[in-house]
Protein backbone atom coordinates (compact mmCIF):
# COMPACT_ATOMS: atom_id res chain seq x y z
CA UNK A 1 0.00 0.00 0.00
CA UNK A 2 1.61 3.42 -1.25
CA UNK A 3 2.10 5.82 2.00
CA UNK A 4 -0.19 8.59 0.64
CA UNK A 5 -2.59 6.14 0.93
CA UNK A 6 -1.93 5.22 4.43
CA UNK A 7 -2.36 8.53 5.69
CA UNK A 8 -5.24 9.35 3.84
CA UNK A 9 -7.29 6.09 5.25
CA UNK A 10 -5.89 7.55 8.65
CA UNK A 11 -7.15 10.99 7.59
CA UNK A 12 -10.94 8.85 7.13
CA UNK A 13 -11.27 6.99 10.07
CA UNK A 14 -10.32 9.95 12.25
CA UNK A 15 -12.88 12.68 10.41
CA UNK A 16 -15.64 9.66 10.24
CA UNK A 17 -15.05 9.69 14.34
CA UNK A 18 -14.38 13.47 14.81
CA UNK A 19 -17.75 13.96 12.06
CA UNK A 20 -15.36 16.46 9.80
CA UNK A 21 -15.55 13.86 6.69
CA UNK A 22 -16.06 17.66 4.39
CA UNK A 23 -14.13 19.73 6.08
CA UNK A 24 -11.10 17.60 5.79
CA UNK A 25 -11.95 17.61 2.18
CA UNK A 26 -12.06 21.15 2.17
CA UNK A 27 -8.85 21.53 3.59
CA UNK A 28 -6.68 19.12 1.95
CA UNK A 29 -7.55 20.84 -1.20
CA UNK A 30 -6.79 23.93 -0.07
CA UNK A 31 -3.48 22.77 0.97
CA UNK A 32 -3.44 20.96 -2.55
CA UNK A 33 -4.00 24.36 -3.74
CA UNK A 34 -0.95 25.95 -2.20
CA UNK A 35 0.95 23.40 -4.08
CA UNK A 36 -0.54 24.37 -7.53
CA UNK A 37 -0.03 27.96 -6.62
CA UNK A 38 2.15 29.24 -4.33
CA UNK A 39 5.82 28.72 -5.30
CA UNK A 40 7.21 30.03 -1.91
CA UNK A 41 5.64 27.55 -0.19
CA UNK A 42 6.57 24.57 -2.31
CA UNK A 43 10.42 25.92 -2.24
CA UNK A 44 10.05 26.01 1.89
CA UNK A 45 8.33 22.71 2.52
CA UNK A 46 11.21 20.83 -0.06
CA UNK A 47 14.00 22.44 1.09
CA UNK A 48 15.83 19.49 2.71
CA UNK A 49 18.49 21.22 3.46
CA UNK A 50 16.66 23.40 6.20
CA UNK A 51 15.86 22.33 10.08
CA UNK A 52 12.09 20.64 10.55
CA UNK A 53 12.02 23.77 13.02
CA UNK A 54 12.83 26.35 10.71
CA UNK A 55 10.77 24.76 8.21
CA UNK A 56 7.89 23.96 10.31
CA UNK A 57 7.99 27.86 11.42
CA UNK A 58 8.16 29.35 7.93
CA UNK A 59 5.22 26.61 6.29
CA UNK A 60 3.22 27.80 9.36
CA UNK A 61 2.56 31.18 7.62
CA UNK A 62 1.10 29.93 4.57
CA UNK A 63 -1.42 27.27 6.73
CA UNK A 64 -5.01 28.86 6.69
CA UNK A 65 -5.98 29.27 10.23
CA UNK A 66 -9.69 27.88 9.01
CA UNK A 67 -7.55 24.96 8.53
CA UNK A 68 -8.45 22.45 10.97
CA UNK A 69 -5.47 21.22 13.68
CA UNK A 70 -5.44 17.95 12.54
CA UNK A 71 -4.69 19.17 9.04
CA UNK A 72 -2.00 21.39 10.23
CA UNK A 73 -1.02 18.30 12.71
CA UNK A 74 -0.46 16.43 9.51
CA UNK A 75 1.52 18.52 7.56
CA UNK A 76 3.89 18.97 10.93
CA UNK A 77 4.37 15.36 10.85
CA UNK A 78 5.24 14.59 7.11
CA UNK A 79 7.85 17.50 7.68
CA UNK A 80 8.90 16.00 10.94
CA UNK A 81 9.46 12.67 9.18
CA UNK A 82 10.73 14.48 6.26
CA UNK A 83 8.17 12.92 3.99
CA UNK A 84 6.73 16.05 2.14
CA UNK A 85 6.50 14.16 -1.13
CA UNK A 86 3.18 12.51 0.03
CA UNK A 87 1.28 15.91 0.58
CA UNK A 88 0.09 16.48 -2.76
CA UNK A 89 -1.05 12.77 -2.82
CA UNK A 90 -2.83 12.47 -0.36
CA UNK A 91 -6.20 14.31 -0.92
CA UNK A 92 -6.98 12.36 -4.31
CA UNK A 93 -6.67 9.27 -2.04
CA UNK A 94 -8.73 10.65 0.97
CA UNK A 95 -11.58 12.12 -2.04
CA UNK A 96 -11.64 8.58 -3.56
CA UNK A 97 -12.88 7.24 -0.11
CA UNK A 98 -14.59 9.95 0.86
CA UNK A 99 -16.51 9.79 -2.38
CA UNK A 100 -17.05 5.95 -1.79
CA UNK A 101 -18.15 6.74 1.92
CA UNK A 102 -20.67 9.46 0.48
CA UNK A 103 -22.09 7.63 -2.70
CA UNK A 104 -20.60 10.33 -5.28
CA UNK A 105 -19.90 9.68 -8.17
CA UNK A 106 -18.45 11.80 -11.56
CA UNK A 107 -20.62 11.11 -14.35
CA UNK A 108 -19.89 12.33 -17.44
CA UNK A 109 -23.38 13.44 -19.90
CA UNK A 110 -22.55 13.59 -23.08
CA UNK A 111 -25.71 15.44 -25.16
CA UNK A 112 -26.35 17.06 -28.26
CA UNK A 113 -27.47 20.05 -26.84
CA UNK A 114 -27.54 21.79 -23.49
CA UNK A 115 -30.12 19.77 -21.03
CA UNK A 116 -31.86 21.59 -17.79
CA UNK A 117 -32.05 20.30 -14.21
CA UNK A 118 -35.55 18.22 -15.27
CA UNK A 119 -33.29 15.75 -17.41
CA UNK A 120 -30.65 15.59 -14.98
CA UNK A 121 -33.03 14.88 -12.36
CA UNK A 122 -34.67 11.92 -14.67
CA UNK A 123 -30.92 10.91 -15.10
CA UNK A 124 -30.07 10.94 -11.59
CA UNK A 125 -33.00 8.98 -10.43
CA UNK A 126 -32.40 6.12 -13.28
CA UNK A 127 -28.38 6.05 -11.95
CA UNK A 128 -29.89 5.61 -8.41
CA UNK A 129 -32.18 2.37 -9.23
CA UNK A 130 -30.36 0.62 -11.90
CA UNK A 131 -26.49 1.45 -10.68
CA UNK A 132 -27.02 2.76 -6.66
CA UNK A 133 -25.30 5.90 -7.49
CA UNK A 134 -26.46 8.00 -4.74
CA UNK A 135 -25.19 11.24 -5.29
CA UNK A 136 -24.13 12.07 -9.11
CA UNK A 137 -21.59 14.99 -9.64
CA UNK A 138 -23.14 15.68 -13.65
CA UNK A 139 -20.62 17.08 -15.86
CA UNK A 140 -22.23 17.96 -18.84
CA UNK A 141 -20.30 17.91 -22.42
CA UNK A 142 -22.52 19.19 -25.60
CA UNK A 143 -21.44 16.92 -28.69
CA UNK A 144 -23.03 17.53 -32.13
CA UNK A 145 -22.26 14.44 -33.56
CA UNK A 146 -24.05 12.27 -31.19
CA UNK A 147 -26.89 13.21 -33.23
CA UNK A 148 -29.28 12.94 -30.24
CA UNK A 149 -29.96 11.05 -27.03
CA UNK A 150 -27.57 10.68 -24.54
CA UNK A 151 -24.26 8.92 -22.99
CA UNK A 152 -23.34 8.63 -19.74
CA UNK A 153 -19.68 7.65 -18.40
CA UNK A 154 -18.78 6.75 -14.73
CA UNK A 155 -16.99 4.58 -12.97
CA UNK A 156 -15.62 2.35 -15.94
CA UNK A 157 -18.76 2.24 -17.16
CA UNK A 158 -20.60 3.71 -20.79
CA UNK A 159 -23.60 3.95 -21.04
CA UNK A 160 -24.42 4.91 -24.15
CA UNK A 161 -28.48 6.01 -25.53
CA UNK A 162 -27.82 8.15 -28.30
CA UNK A 163 -28.86 7.88 -31.94
CA UNK A 164 -25.57 7.64 -33.15
CA UNK A 165 -24.77 4.68 -30.58
CA UNK A 166 -27.58 2.92 -32.34
CA UNK A 167 -27.12 3.99 -35.61
CA UNK A 168 -23.25 2.56 -35.29
CA UNK A 169 -24.59 -0.41 -33.63
CA UNK A 170 -26.67 -1.60 -36.65
CA UNK A 171 -23.94 -0.99 -38.88
CA UNK A 172 -21.95 -3.49 -37.29
CA UNK A 173 -25.01 -5.89 -36.66
CA UNK A 174 -25.09 -5.60 -40.72
CA UNK A 175 -21.42 -6.12 -41.60
CA UNK A 176 -21.29 -8.96 -39.56
CA UNK A 177 -23.81 -10.46 -40.72
CA UNK A 178 -22.91 -9.65 -44.48
CA UNK A 179 -20.33 -11.70 -44.10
Amino acid sequence: MLPAKRYAEGLIKLAQEEGKLENFYEDLFRIYDLFKTNREFVDILFDHKMKVSEKKEKIKQFLDLKLDKYIVNLVYLLIDKRREILLPYIPFYYKEMYDKIMGNVDVEVIVSEEVDEGILSKISNWLLKRYGVKNPRFKVKVDKSIIGGVKLLFNNIEVDATIKGALDSIKKELIHNAM
